[in-house]
């Protein structure tokens, strides 16, 4: 639901550059203390998380204008620096196919990222005083709120705030209603808002309604696979958050 969708040459270059340089000075720091067996034993896993991730963030929903990602439910299963490993690589793929520019690729790559490391982290809070499957959905939702908010103030201070608006990342979306005149393209965020459509809702509460819809998707999706996990190979997720309890 975070990704950034803005094409090449729109962000400025201090932008673009630092979200580049910060992820590489992540991934150096993860590669140089990943390099254990134990680690070469999950790459395996971390290419079906990245494979997931790949899926549900290309694939549109129809109910729901927004792309999933399931970057906590990778993070639970594979660990912190390998989904931010495997994040860097799919936003990378998803841009060669032109979703969303290359220039954005470190920027998307810190915001999904973002996304996986609060909601690991609140997965190993929570797991103390809940269930596995019911911190995973906990901390999705709470995971993606956070990086949507992230999402938002970077697109929001480079192109506005209507291009942060869902019907922005997806041309194709059934359940919106779009002005085809040109004026439209000078409305302001508020008027931009008032054009929004999701069934019977319309302007905040449009918006709202898709986001709740997205959050709650992802939710129940992260706990019916980790459900899934705990019943058929448990182990790969209590050796990630060294817990046995389940």
């Amino acid at each position: 639901m975070s990704h950034i969708h803005i094409p090449d040459g729109i962000l400025p270059f201090y932008m673009w550059f630092g979200g580049y340089l910060v992820s590489f000075l992540i991934l150096g720091i993860l590669f140089k203390k990943l390099k254990t067996e134990e680690t070469k034993k999950k790459i395996p896993y971390t290419g079906v998380a990245a494979a997931l991730m790949l899926i549900t963030m290309s694939v549109p929903l129809g109910i729901v204008p927004v792309h999933l990602s399931l970057a906590t439910l990778s993070g639970i299963l594979v660990g912190p620096g390998l989904g931010f490993i495997a994040v860097f690589v799919v936003n990378l793929i998803l841009a060669f196919v032109g979703h969303g520019g290359i220039t954005v690729v470190g920027l998307n790559t810190l915001v999904i990222g973002i996304e996986l490391f609060i909601g690991v982290s609140l997965f190993r809070l929570f797991i103390k005083t809940l269930k596995p499957y019911i911190s995973a959905g906990i901390s999705t939702a709470v995971a993606i709120l956070t990086s949507l908010v992230f999402m938002i103030l970077i697109v929001g201070s480079v192109a506005g705030l209507t291009e942060a608006l869902p019907h922005h990342h997806n041309e194709h979306n059934h359940v919106q209603e779009y002005h085809e005149d040109e004026s439209d393209h000078h409305h302001s965020f508020l008027e931009e808002v008032e054009d929004v459509r999701y069934f019977m809702f319309t302007g905040f509460m449009a918006l709202f309604m898709i986001v709740a819809a997205g959050i709650v998707l992802e939710a129940f999706i992260t706990i019916a696979i980790i459900k899934f996990f705990l019943k058929i190979r448990p182990d790969i997720i209590q050796n990630n958050h060294k817990f046995s309890e389940l």
